[in-house]
């Protein structure tokens, strides 16, 4: 990994590790975020949740105008350079310094909304968001790469308790759309996402979730997890 400044997160053995949950809305994403943050921590991985856009007071600032100022008209090209400006700071500004100090890094969303929501979906040239990203991340990649899918009816009657923001209000083709895409690049890239079913209980997408997290962690700590296990299987066989 490095910044487009100069700027290089230390080396495997001692930096921490940069995970991003993506998908459609309603999938379970933050709600994941905030349970992957917690176990990790519970581990004694000190870990930083992070959401896009927002992160950085400039983030926060175009978040606001991205999806609650809907009286604001945007072209989808111009909320693609948006996100990518918080993007921007969010990595150089908070991204790679918690890296370099051994911080695990949880982020909600991150390059692949832009290309679905913006691209894929929003009628944005696919190679120009791809372009944008690259700039944006100075070449920072994610080490787990986690797209959480539901159907486009689950994710809308999951998020039916609140107000859309704009992406949501663009209309339910729009969001079948931006659910399709997802799921398509996750399944053509499956070196790149890791795909997975987000229509189960939030316990059973947690071991799913787990599954993929866990070749990440030390291996002490992998030994202290296992270890965990076993003493609560006793505790319940006893």
């Amino acid at each position: 990994m490095a910044s487009r400044n100069g700027r290089t997160p230390g080396k495997w053995a001692s930096r921490g590790r940069f995970i991003v949950l993506d998908g459609p809305d309603g999938a379970g994403k933050s709600t994941q975020a905030r349970w992957l943050q917690s176990e990790l921590e519970r581990l004694g991985i000190r870990t930083l949740l992070l959401r896009e856009p927002g992160g950085t007071s400039a983030g926060e600032a175009i978040r606001k105008l991205l999806l609650e100022q809907r009286e604001v008209g945007l072209s989808a090209l111009t909320e693609a350079f948006l996100f990518q400006a918080a993007r921007a700071q969010l990595v150089d500004e908070v991204i790679i310094p918690a890296l370099n100090k051994g911080t695990w890094v949880v982020c909600d969303r991150f390059t692949l909304s832009t290309l679905v929501y913006q691209a894929l979906a929003g009628g944005v040239d696919e190679q120009a968001v791809e372009i944008m990203s690259a700039v944006a991340t100075g070449g920072v990649e994610p080490d787990r790469y986690l797209v959480l899918w539901v159907p486009s009816k689950i994710g809308i009657s999951r998020r039916a308790h609140r107000a859309n923001d704009r992406m949501e209000a663009k209309g339910e083709k729009f969001m079948r759309d931006v659910a399709a895409a997802f799921r398509s690049q996750a399944e053509r890239n499956p070196s790149r996402y890791r795909l997975i079913d987000g229509s189960g209980t939030p316990e059973e997408v947690r071991q799913l979730l787990w599954k993929q997290i866990q070749p990440l962690l030390p291996v002490q700590t992998r030994a202290r997890k296992t270890k965990s296990q076993e003493r609560r299987a006793k505790s319940q066989d006893s």
